[in-house]
């Protein structure tokens, strides 16, 4: 099949000069595979776009995106093209093949590049890079718009509102259609060849490739972390506590080897190597010999084994540089040396768990308390390097108090504070530094190197942290000290750590909003042979990973650190450091990755735009549609939007986001159907009122939400024709059809109340149909079953028909009624699947025993979480429930009051969390909970005495945090105050010092001793007795 050009810019025999000349300068005019025509979705049009005065500048040639593009997702996408289903001709499927094979060598080349350092990357690499990105984007497009129009036609109209000959026409004009389509990717696919073949050719002829591999960060230039070795220590500011607890924990006693090794872990600039320098400063002298060494993200095995020994002995060991022993000779020689020696030494900036593991082979176990500390930002290699999780102390951001002192000294050299004009701002800025020792000190460092301090310069330095403006010397240092977790990340991960440039400072960022994002834009990836349920868990992994290596922060509202699912117990939010966040909109702005549009920048150019962030700011007119072809991605946060940028002029568009926009009254999403290609659509939007009935036409769509949307009333039947939906979220007040069961493709979905049906539905009297529809998900992974209604006493045998079906169901809750009602069979019709990981059956439904699901612990291998309640809870319960090798959190509520339950050695191997909720005595017996850091649970003080008050507290190896419910029903008062002096007094000698919350409950109830009673019983009496000895007194007095 001859070749034909998409391109009538330049006749065919110039062609591949005027391409190379585009391709260096980073100009290159890339084919587009053009779907249907889009119409206008937003109206009314108006032309024009008038944003704040920008003080950014438009991405430079020089700009590109080292994060891959879109070649990684294009990759398994042109292998679907081969599929028999699309019918390519045969000429056609070689070059496809042909096309893969060139864009896989593309993508090794491109990973190279990646792991340096921007700034030694040479221009014509990146040049290079940024032809590959634009290269890969435009296939994908192409692929995008071909399967578009092959499936376009039969899945537009609902075909059972359609009549026969209808369906006639209709389907002749598909296959007309679709013929024409395979036509149209023939041709493009050959032209994208060609120009595949040319950007290939550039890279051999250039040597890219050598290039890329001589280049490393190692020597390039000085490591700025080596200051924090040499650092005063009347520098140091807030430091004293984090010294003493890493000291605190080092002088724990360890296992029998006495070896005692501690993990120092946290992201780039909060202080580690500071802190383990100053621990070793202090403690070096009671060892017979001490070493600190560093590692870095490029180690060299020899030079760290030789180092260590250097310092270990600088006398002897004076020529050791200079010597020719390999690997296994010097960790030798290492071990002979400390054999007989009390040793510290400091390991630290380590990134990789398999160099620890030829690294600790040095250390002689001799039983003579030697202390190892390591440091790293990775949380797993934290864990590598101890034998157990008490070992690992977590850097803890400064407190107010000390970033205020460290601030002010380092600017005014006293920390007494400062003008009170500049007050205010300074608080602004500390802020935004939350405690990270390194950005007080650079922002600080920056401030105090002005002539004259003024609220306005301040003021500046305030307003750029945290937006990637930031350049001055003293900060670039600060970035590349953080870089170096950027560029130790893999490829796919460094894709996803720059969309959170989409994200404000300070905003919290969903888990599961960010995975969906990443999965619709083809970040995540699966094998061919894998089913859809992979992509979460793939991208739920990439956001642990993030979190593991430091780059993100988990959060929680209370202690603002990490926020944990109420089900599941997993991380489910994030924020990002603003620090790190100006690292990633730097990247992402030299990268063309994210283009930021808000009240401080515009743009003067959209045309190489990929993604669009639009927040915050007042949009007045429309975006022009002739300056957005290549928008994929358009974000609208909390936004004014009084005339709406055209969405349908983003005719490529994956990802459409509108959170907490206001839009005038005119507002609508009557096209939205146009949007063929796409994936992602979330409508937090109170003012949006309704969805159109094309939006049955978005079949590549994967993800609805609008749970926030309150306005919407209901979900348009249309919605049912969205056959590769995966994640539908929706409020309270949507009720469903039973035609839900169509929506085979279904991973997760809100919450569901069976008995609250649209009015179309129960055509039947089948009360149970939306239940019974449920079953037909097969796919589906969560579900929540809300059932408020006097029909519940009947949904065991229906509820456990359909849940039979769902065999890959990893969350099941089952919550609402009004009343008690009791579940004891639904264990005769359901077995809960193996898989399942949350478990949660929410008051007021009540088992009266323990179910027999948990008789065999070895059936439920993966459950990590149970919400439980129970009429009778006996001793054979908690032992089976101690069993389950994974749970981690288990909430039981009991109705009646039990006998004292006894948890034993082992068990509850995995759990972190436990509550007991109403009446239950607990005791626990040395080894049981050895993970639990979080317990609550109620006590009868009248029946305390017969263990001894403090219940085995005291053998909870791990436990952090204790809530204790008192109950003081026919107690007296200073039986109670014995109890809480005991469990007080066992928590102040517990070696993790938990806090600990006591209630008391019933004190109204409580009764009074005997003596008491006499008292009360003759007020009288004690009055006259009183009387009778007051002259008495009042002759001793004058006496």
């Amino acid at each position: 099949m001859q070749c034909m050009s998409l391109s009538n810019n330049f006749p065919q025999s110039d062609r591949k000069n005027e391409v190379s000349q585009q391709h260096l300068a980073g100009t290159l005019t890339l084919p587009r595979f053009h779907p249907p025509p889009i119409f206008f979705l937003l109206l009314p049009p108006a032309p024009g776009i008038h944003f704040p005065h920008s003080t950014s500048k438009a991405p430079s040639p020089t700009s590109m995106e080292l994060a891959m593009g879109a070649i990684g997702s294009v990759l398994p996408r042109l292998a679907e093209l081969l599929k028999e289903e699309y019918k390519l001709q045969k000429g056609v499927k070689n070059d496809v093949e042909s096309l893969s094979r060139e864009l896989a060598a593309m993508h090794i080349a491109l990973e190279r590049v990646a792991k340096v350092p921007r700034e030694m990357v040479e221009l014509d690499v990146k040049l290079w890079a940024s032809n590959v990105r634009e290269l890969s984007y435009a296939i994908e497009d192409a692929i995008d718009a071909f399967v578009v129009r092959v499936a376009e036609g039969s899945n537009l109209v609902d075909p059972i509102n359609q009549g026969f000959f209808k369906r006639i026409l209709r389907k002749t004009s598909d296959l007309i259609r679709k013929g024409k389509a395979r036509r149209e990717i023939a041709e493009g696919i050959c032209d994208i060849k060609e120009l595949a073949d040319e950007v290939a050719e550039l890279r051999a002829r250039y040597k890219f490739d050598a290039a890329a591999a001589a280049t490393t960060p190692a020597t390039a230039t000085v490591d700025p972390r080596i200051l924090a070795l040499y650092k005063d220590i009347t520098e140091l500011v807030g430091i004293e506590e984090a010294r003493d607890e890493l000291i605190g924990m080092l002088s724990r006693p360890a296992d029998d080897d006495q070896l005692n090794i501690v993990s120092v872990v946290g992201f780039g600039g909060l202080g580690k190597t500071t802190l383990a320098k100053v621990v070793y400063d202090k403690l070096r002298g009671q060892f017979d010999c001490a070493a600190f060494v560093s590692v870095g993200q490029n180690p060299d095995l020899k030079k760290v084994l030789t180092d260590m020994i250097y310092d270990l002995d600088r006398q002897r060991y004076i020529s050791i540089h200079n010597s020719r022993m390999d690997e296994r000779l010097l960790i030798n020689e290492l071990r002979d040396f400390v054999q007989n020696k009390r040793y510290i030494i400091i390991i630290d900036d380590i990134w990789d768990e398999k160099l620890w593991e030829y690294i600790k082979c040095a250390f002689y176990r001799n039983k003579l308390c030697s202390r190892i500390i390591t440091t790293t930002r990775k949380v797993t290699v934290s864990k590598a390097c101890c034998s157990h999780d008490d070992a690992i102390y977590r850097m803890k951001p400064l407190s107010d108090d000390a970033s205020k002192r460290l601030f002010y000294k380092r600017i005014f050299k006293h920390d007494n504070g400062c003008p009170p004009e500049l007050e205010q701002v300074s608080i602004g800025i500390l802020k935004k530094c939350a405690g990270m020792p390194l950005a007080i000190i650079t922002i600080a460092s920056l401030l105090a190197n002005k002539q004259v301090q003024t609220r306005d310069q301040w003021h500046d330095v305030f307003n750029s942290i945290g937006r990637g403006l930031t350049k001055e010397p003293k900060v670039e240092d600060m970035t590349k000290i953080l870089s170096f977790s950027y560029y130790d990340l893999p490829c796919h991960l460094k894709t996803c750590l720059l969309y959170l440039s989409i994200f404000p400072e300070d905003f919290i960022i969903s888990r599961d909003h960010l995975v969906r994002m990443w999965i619709a834009e083809g970040v995540v990836q699966k094998t061919t042979n894998q089913k859809d349920d992979v992509l979460v868990e793939l991208g739920e992994n990439y956001f642990y990973e993030l979190i593991n290596r430091s780059m993100i922060q988990p959060w929680d509202e209370n202690d603002f650190m990490y926020y944990k699912d109420g089900y599941d117990n997993a991380i489910i939010s994030c924020r990002v450091h603003d620090m790190v966040l100006d690292l990633i909109l730097s990247l992402s702005n030299e990268e063309n990755f994210v283009t930021i549009l808000d009240q401080e920048r515009g743009a003067s150019s959209l045309s190489k735009a990929h993604r669009i962030s639009l927040r915050d700011c007042n949009v007045v007119h429309t975006i022009p549609e002739a300056t957005v072809p290549k928008v994929r991605f358009l974000s609208l946060l909390r936004a004014d939007v009084h005339m709406t940028p055209a969405i349908t002029m983003f005719p490529i568009l994956r990802v459409l986001d509108l959170y907490n926009c206001h839009f005038e009254e005119s507002y609508h999403l009557k096209h939205l159907g146009n949007l063929f290609h796409l994936r992602y659509l979330r409508l937090h939007c109170g003012c949006i009122t309704k969805l159109p009935n094309e939006i049955g036409n978005l079949q590549f769509l994967q993800t609805l939400d609008v749970h926030r949307s309150l306005s919407i009333k209901e979900l348009p039947p249309a919605i049912y024709q969205l056959r590769r939906l995966m994640f539908l979220y929706f409020h309270e007040n949507i009720s469903l059809s039973d035609r839900i069961g169509e929506l085979t493709s279904l991973l997760e979905l809100s919450p569901v109340d069976v008995f609250r049906r649209t009015s179309s539905i129960d055509v039947n009297g089948d009360s149970f149909s939306l239940l019974k529809a449920l079953g037909n998900l097969t796919e589906l992974r969560d579900l929540t079953i809300q059932v408020w209604s006097s029909e519940v006493s009947s949904i065991g045998r229906i509820l456990g028909e359909v849940l039979c079906n769902l065999h890959k169901l990893r969350r099941l809750i089952l919550q609402g009624v009004h009343r008690i009602v009791h579940l004891d069979s639904l264990p005769e019709f359901l077995d809960l699947p193996q898989h399942i990981h949350v478990l949660g059956i929410k008051p007021m439904y009540f088992f009266t025993v323990l179910p027999v699901w948990f008789n065999s612990p070895i059936d439920l291998p993966y459950l990590s979480f149970l919400d439980l309640s129970i009429c009778d809870m006996r001793q054979e319960h908690v032992e089976k429930l101690g069993r389950l090798p994974a749970l981690q959190v288990l909430w039981i509520q009991i109705n009646r009051e039990s006998e004292w339950l006894v948890i034993g050695a082992g068990a509850f191997p995995s759990l972190t969390d436990c509550t007991f909720i109403q009446y239950c005595g607990l005791v626990f017996q040395p080894g049981a909970m050895p993970k639990v850091r979080k317990l609550e649970f109620k006590i009868n003080v009248v029946d305390s005495e017969d263990i001894n008050f403090d219940v085995g507290l005291g053998n909870l190896a791990s436990i952090e945090e204790v809530t204790i419910d008192l109950l003081c029903e026919d107690a007296v008062e200073w039986e109670v105050e014995e109890v809480e002096n005991v469990l007080r007094h066992v928590a102040d000698i517990h070696p993790k010092h938990p806090t600990l919350e006591m209630r008391r409950s019933d004190e109204d109830k409580m009764v009074l001793d005997d003596e008491e009673e006499q008292q009360s019983e003759d007020p009288m009496e004690d009055s006259d007795m009183e009387e009778n000895r007051a002259p008495d007194s009042m002759a001793s007095e004058s006496s």
